[in-house]
């Protein structure tokens, strides 16, 4: 009798293990566009990149109306990384879908094929009835960086292993939020294409000869509403001292790549107008920021040294 309880114990145990382990099959076998539909509500579409890897497209991460972002995973589920990328446009114009266009094309190739994943995101523009200046944009960056981490189980993303970038304006969100304490937690670097070093504005007068932002918006009166959309009105001292995100830069920080293409600091053009491409983009935001990286011993690298990808892969890889 003892035997055939033994027996019957045993073969309960073995039906339980086969069950169990069924289950976990079903759910491993469980694809992506599955999972993503499930848990936010969209399908899968064409991916932007030679039909590379499985592609969501605007995926809330938040309440306001550009709280957007796409996300173009290998189709290797086992993944080296995520580089979180923020378009440019000055805080006024641009798109996510910008990242997968010819002037990072090469990159983001590379990226997928070394089997990171590529999160682009829309955020508030300045000049959006949503907007409290360009601290929204600035804020929308860390509620995508949360999005990310809260979901990477669901997304069967590593979270640990981040990378921001940005070009212009979205490489400022990726210094804000890769400078600060509160966000940079397992960032493990910064890919930062024609940025500012800082929006405490009136620092650029210790970038730019005879810089003077009081002279330039009495110059230039059409420059007042976009400072007034960019600030929510005038900006109190602890109010540039928040958006000064170059002052935040420490050895504690994720490495910064900086790349600045404008070889250039005349930011007046020969008939007299503002040449904004130079004094978003110019090589002194560049060496600005290299300065205070080699002040507080941060590391930092550039494209004299490696190109962005290069960056990218040496870190998550």
């Amino acid at each position: 009798m003892k035997k055939i309880y033994k027996r019957f114990f045993y073969i309960i145990i073995i039906i339980s293990v086969f069950l169990t382990s069924c289950n976990n099959e079903d759910i491993s076998t469980e694809n992506q566009s599955e999972l993503f539909y499930k848990a936010f509500g969209v399908n899968s579409s064409p991916s932007p990149i030679k039909n590379k890897g499985v592609f969501f497209e605007d995926i809330s991460y938040g309440k306001k109306s550009r709280n957007k972002l796409d996300i173009l995973i290998p189709e290797n589920p086992e993944l080296n990384g995520i580089v979180i990328f923020f378009h440019g446009g000055s805080f006024e114009r641009g798109d996510k879908a910008d990242v997968f266009d010819d002037f990072l094309k090469e990159t983001i190739e590379s990226i997928l094929d070394s089997n990171i994943a590529i999160v682009s995101a829309n955020y508030t523009f300045i000049n959006s009835p949503e907007s409290s200046g360009v601290i929204s944009a600035l804020k929308d960056g860390t509620s995508v960086i949360s999005f990310i981490r809260n979901n990477s189980e669901i997304l069967k993303l590593p979270k640990n292993k981040i990378i921001l970038a940005g070009v212009s304006a979205g490489a400022g969100i990726a210094q804000w939020n890769g400078f600060r304490e509160s966000s940079n937690n397992q960032i493990q670097g910064i890919l930062a294409l024609a940025a500012q070093s800082t929006y405490d504005l009136y620092q650029w007068e210790n970038i730019f000869q005879n810089f003077s932002l009081e002279d330039m918006r009495i110059r230039f009166p059409d420059l007042e509403e976009t400072y007034f959309n960019f600030y929510n009105g005038e900006p109190s001292k602890e109010d540039l001292k928040y958006l000064d995100y170059r002052s935040e830069m420490d050895s504690e920080d994720p490495p910064l790549y900086i790349y600045n293409p404008v070889n250039s600091k005349d930011y007046i053009d020969s008939e007299g107008n503002i040449d904004f491409n130079v004094l978003y983009h110019s090589f002194r935001h560049g060496d600005y920021l290299r300065e205070k990286a080699i002040q507080v011993k941060q590391e930092f690298s550039g494209a004299y040294q490696e190109s962005p990808e290069g960056f990218i892969l040496r870190l998550l890889n």
